[in-house]
């Protein structure tokens, strides 16, 4: 039986639409080994909260806050309100406008330098998934000014807490409000590398699905398809557990019955919301559980080629899948099930099939690509993209398929 949640005050419960907005589900699968779960301390999920961050700051002990943000997202007039409120409260705000769609590492020391000069005490990151990224990362290089940034990559390498952090996300997929990992570009091996530690933990998240009724179709699709691998991913890695699995399933079910209205309808509050709560919910998930092959053949698609993280994720996500579906059909019955896909009687081989399909066929309905051809990758890149993706043991040895060379560069070829 369904559980039905409504995020927010509206005309009537969610149910009442005839739609499958927000979902709560449990996997029943025999995973109760233990686990750890990092989460910030504070997590608000409402529409319209993000009001609340100038006083959440200022709860937080700060009184020189700094506004991260993209160079498109500083024309935001909900920006200014927050940066007003926070001058209300008696605070001295400030704002950095640099961070690039996957940022490189570069970019890091810059803005490290920006807060020292300015003695800023928290960062508050406005935006997508770069954005809180950046500034997560940002607060802890401003507390460890000793140790490089490539000496942190891989996990729990961060010596002490940085700055106090508040992620509020204004796209819905990369979950990073709610993680402790961070993504970045190395320029010079042209690759990116992620950093996971405890101290990458915001203080607070506010999510508020509001935030993204204005964005673009394309962005949609491919943040939402973004969150989608997200909650897969954590479903099927090996370092999975019953936490994660029943949270994945949550966003799993959640993204999939709302994506292609948050694409088609962008101004859904009610669809927003899921979906937000989908991102947010896989985001809780990969967290502990890692992610696995998708994520590790996307870095090299972002490294070498630019290709934008959430496109990358999507690219491969089918191909990914299609090869872990040998000998472990049944992991994807529950994922099938949550995506209401499977009938009684349907066997393993047939619910991982029809799970398979949707996904295919949601990323054909939304626009998103799916050929590694349409990002201008030439079809020879294959093998190098295979050892570079290789280099991320983390994340290769979660996948729940061995991935060796052989099938990397297999898996790239038909991508193509």
């Amino acid at each position: 039986m369904n559980t039905w949640v409504s995020a927010s005050a509206g005309p009537g419960p969610i149910y009442d639409r005839g739609v499958n907005y927000m979902v709560l589900s449990a996997c029943d699968t025999n995973l109760m080994k233990p686990f750890r779960f990092r989460m910030p301390q504070e997590v608000i999920f409402e529409s319209g909260s993000s009001r609340q961050a100038p006083e959440k700051a200022l709860r937080l002990g700060s009184k020189r806050p700094l506004f991260i943000t993209g160079t498109q997202m500083a024309k935001s007039s909900r920006l200014a309100c927050l940066m007003e409120g926070c001058s209300e409260l008696g605070m001295m705000p400030g704002h950095w406008d640099r961070v690039e769609p996957e940022p490189p590492v570069e970019l890091l020391e810059d803005a490290v330098s920006y807060i020292r000069e300015g003695s800023f005490d928290s960062l508050i990151a406005f935006g997508g998934g770069s954005s809180m990224d950046f500034a997560k990362m940002a607060a802890v290089m401003a507390e460890n000014p000793d140790i490089e940034v490539s000496e942190m990559v891989g996990s729990e390498k961060i010596p002490r807490k940085g700055l106090p952090t508040i992620m509020i996300p204004t796209t819905s997929g990369s979950g990073s409000e709610v993680s402790a990992v961070a993504v970045f570009s190395f320029a010079e091996e042209k690759m990116k590398k992620g950093i996971s530690s405890r101290f990458l933990v915001a203080d607070i998240a506010i999510v508020d699905p509001e935030l993204t009724l204005d964005l673009p179709p394309h962005i949609t699709a491919a943040s939402g398809m973004d969150a989608l691998v997200h909650g897969v991913e954590a479903f099927l890695s090996l370092g999975t557990n019953r936490f994660t699995q029943d949270l994945a399933l949550i966003a799993i079910k959640n993204i999939y019955s709302n994506l292609t209205e948050c694409v088609l309808n962008g101004h859904n509050l009610y669809a927003r919301e899921a979906q937000s709560y989908g991102s947010m919910t896989a985001g809780m998930a990969f967290s502990m559980s890692g992610t696995a092959g998708v994520h590790a053949m996307a870095y090299p698609l972002g490294g070498q080629y630019h290709v934008p993280h959430g496109e990358a994720n999507t690219a491969l996500l089918r191909w990914v899948m299609e090869y872990s579906l040998e000998g472990c059909e049944e992991k994807f019955i529950p994922i099938a099930e949550a995506m209401g896909l499977r009938s009684y009687g349907m066997t393993a081989c047939d619910a991982a099939n029809a799970a398979l399909r949707g996904i295919v066929e949601l990323g054909e309905k939304i626009g998103v690509k799916t050929r590694l051809r349409e990002f201008g990758i030439p079809r020879d890149a294959a093998p190098e993209m295979a050892k570079a993706a290789l280099r991320e043991v983390r994340l290769m040895s979660n996948n729940p398929r061995p991935l060796d060379f052989e099938s990397v560069r297999a898996i790239y070829e038909k991508a193509w």
